[in-house]
């Protein structure tokens, strides 16, 4: 950097502006420079990284297949559920209706 004993307010505002450009182009250069290294780790790890194998699709496919199936199951399930609970509250009022007849017919 040109004359750092004399303060900033002191430089010409054409050499402040150049010498910013240049902190600007000497950060950009160095980014520049580190772009090699980064590609080649990025290409290393792809290259160390192991593809799927033959059968995932395959897993992928049951598992989602199996998901569905039991998901038909639940419903089936929830709907067996809704039906006995309906025979339950019939029953539970036909016996109310036994009972309440029983009272009737031994009061007279």
């Amino acid at each position: 950097m040109i004359a750092m004993s004399r303060s900033d307010s002191n430089l010409d505002p054409e050499l402040l502006a150049l010498s910013e450009e240049q902190a600007r182009l000497e950060a950009s250069i160095a980014a520049s420079m580190a772009e090699p290294e980064r590609i080649k780790r990025q290409l290393e790890e792809e290259r160390a990284t192991l593809p799927p194998t033959d059968d995932f699709r395959e897993r992928e496919r049951q598992r989602e297949f199996e998901e569905r199936a039991t998901r038909g199951k639940v419903r089936n399930e929830h709907k067996s559920q809704r039906r006995s609970l309906l025979l339950m509250v019939l029953l539970a009022l036909a016996s109310a209706c036994l009972i309440a007849w029983g009272i009737k017919l031994m009061g007279h």
